[in-house]
């Protein structure tokens, strides 16, 4: 037994050989595969990017980047190989020594030093392109230099005259640049590249704002010499014409302000010769922005004078209306005032509508008389005008409403003596239904109704011969008497509807009590209540029994009954 045991022990040391053996040259090609990477990375063509500086001038800057770089490059390649180098060798022995871990680490190190040499070559290479990208750059912005400086001098030569006063300045100015042009090559020669892409940078954008201004100085100057002293005419005359038409101009101070901006205007002429352009053009737009102002002004008495003519004639007629229509009330109080009840109120309502208007016209009166002096500030009474526009509206509104009613007084008066008319005749029409139908007895609720309606209309009647008359309290009291009459009508006409119709089914169930007991003792109690003035409750019990028996009987009647 003990044979095959250690038979089993010697090949499972033969498996764990083997399988440490394969570890190992699996480790040991990993290694030798990052030792080629090593290689590779050593053999990397930084000597050719660096050649490529070798095309500038090596002087200044530029010799001192290349020896930088250089000197760089061969640190980082120097010291990461030998640390890498180190690693490996460190890494290999392990592996004899099947020391896996330690291995790994070792591995791990010499790739992150290849890794350094990698990133040192890419970081390097960039520098080198970033600086062949900034002389193309600083080429480029040179001869733009070069062509804006051409042609602003060419434009200052051969269109002198629409740059006026300016014109020396900007040839001082153009000229100048071309010193700063020479630098720029100057700096190149020397191997100071750096300094000359930031010198040609700031010479290419003041050459370029300098085309602007070269572009904006004519139109400023023809702001300046024609087109503002043409606004300023163009405002003085048209307020002159504006004054002859009656208007008061005086608050805006148009002279005045116009003075002053004309001494303002001739104050930004030099500014532009000294190609001061920015605050120029600071003046000109707040001359602009008090130009606007002033139209504003100006626009605003024109909308003001429009509008006055539009309301003057409304309001005038507006006014008479009112004052018309107020006499009107003041004639109809005094008329009617002994015939119907007039609330205080309403009197006083009047009266005070009468002083208001009188407010109004001597308001009105005095817009008359500003209107006929010679010059009127038209946006000073245009909301004087407005104001009685909208106030006389509301005043004849109202007091169109106080003459309706008073003109209603009478015709209330006639409907209410015609409803209470027509009260007394229903009343007396339903009293009559209830006496001539087949009521036993004409229940004690209807005489207490028709009792109640009596006097309602004899105390309405009193009061219409009351003088003055008060027109709401009849008009209520009227109301009242509707009421009590609807109800009257309506219950006296179901208790007519309950009796007639029960006395038909109990005449017609009749019939059938000799051979039916139920129904005889139905018919019997029916009759009971009927006797008694139940006359809901008897056509209920009448019904039903004769639902009992004959129920198209029970439809034939009622419909027979509804339908007469």
């Amino acid at each position: 037994m003990w044979v095959y045991i250690l038979i089993g022990l010697i090949i499972l040391v033969i498996i764990v050989i083997g399988l440490l053996l394969f570890l190992r040259k699996s480790k040991l090609e990993e290694v030798q595969k990052e030792e080629a990477r090593l290689q590779d990375v050593i053999q990397l063509p930084f000597h050719l990017d660096l050649e490529k500086l070798k095309t500038y001038n090596l002087h200044g800057e530029a010799k001192e980047l290349y020896e930088h770089l250089d000197e760089r490059w061969k640190d980082a390649l120097s010291n990461n190989k030998t640390h890498a180098e180190s690693n490996f060798k460190a890494a290999n022995e392990n592996l004899k020594k099947f020391k896996f871990s330690d291995s790994k680490k070792n591995e791990d190190n010499a790739v992150q030093h290849i890794g350094n040499i990698e990133t040192t070559y890419d970081a390097l290479t960039v520098e080198i392109n970033d600086f062949m990208k900034q002389n193309d750059e600083s080429k480029e912005l040179y001869e733009e230099s070069v062509t804006l400086q051409r042609e602003a001098n060419r434009d200052v030569l051969a269109d002198g005259h629409k740059f006026g006063d300016s014109r020396k300045p900007l040839e001082s100015l153009i000229n100048s640049y071309e010193p700063e042009l020479e630098k720029y090559n100057t700096l190149i020669d020397e191997g100071n590249y750096n300094n000359a892409h930031d010198h040609i940078v700031e010479i290419h954008e003041e050459l370029t704002n300098l085309k602007e201004s070269m572009e904006k100085i004519p139109a400023l100057i023809k702001e300046v010499q024609k087109d503002l002293p043409t606004q300023f005419q163009e405002v003085r005359y048209g307020c002159r014409e504006l004054r002859l038409d009656g208007y008061d101009l005086e608050h805006i101070k148009v002279d005045t302000t116009l003075s002053r901006l004309r001494t303002e205007l001739n104050l930004i002429e030099p500014k532009i010769a000294k190609l001061e352009l920015e605050e120029a053009e600071e003046d000109l737009e707040r001359i602009h922005s008090e130009l606007d102002d002033m139209y504003d002004l100006i626009e605003h008495e024109v909308e003001a004078k429009i509008k006055f003519d539009d309301l003057r004639d409304k309001v005038s007629d507006m006014l008479f209306k009112a004052k018309d229509t107020n006499m009107s009330l003041r004639t109809e109080i005094n008329f009617i005032k002994d015939a119907y009840y007039i609330n205080d109120r309403e009197i006083q309502t009047i009266h005070k509508y009468e002083y208001e208007i009188e407010d109004l016209v001597t308001m009105y009166a005095d817009i008359e008389s500003e209107v006929n002096k010679n010059t009127t500030r038209y946006s000073q009474i245009i909301d004087n005008l407005e104001h009685i526009d909208h106030t006389i509206e509301d005043i004849n509104d109202k007091q169109e409403d106080v003459l309706d009613y008073l003109q209603s007084l009478k015709y209330d008066e006639e409907e209410a003596i015609d409803n209470t008319n027509l009260i007394d005749d229903k009343k007396e029409e339903v009293m009559h239904r209830l006496t001539t139908s087949n009521l036993v007895r004409i229940p004690e609720q209807f005489i207490v109704m028709k009792h109640e309606l009596d006097n309602e209309v004899k105390e309405i009647d009193r009061y219409l011969e009351r003088r003055p008359l008060n027109v709401r309290y009849i008009k209520e009291k009227v109301d009242k008497a509707v009421i009590l009459l609807n109800n009257f009508e309506q219950e006296a006409y179901e208790v007519i509807h309950d009796s007639e119709l029960s006395e038909l089914i109990i005449q017609y169930a009749n019939r059938y009590r000799k051979d039916n007991s139920t129904l005889d003792g139905e018919i019997e109690e029916a009759t009971r209540l009927f006797n008694e003035n139940r006359y809901k409750r008897a056509l209920q019990i009448a019904e039903h029994a004769l639902r009992e028996v004959d129920e198209d009987a029970v439809k034939r009647i009622i419909d027979s009954y509804e339908n007469r």
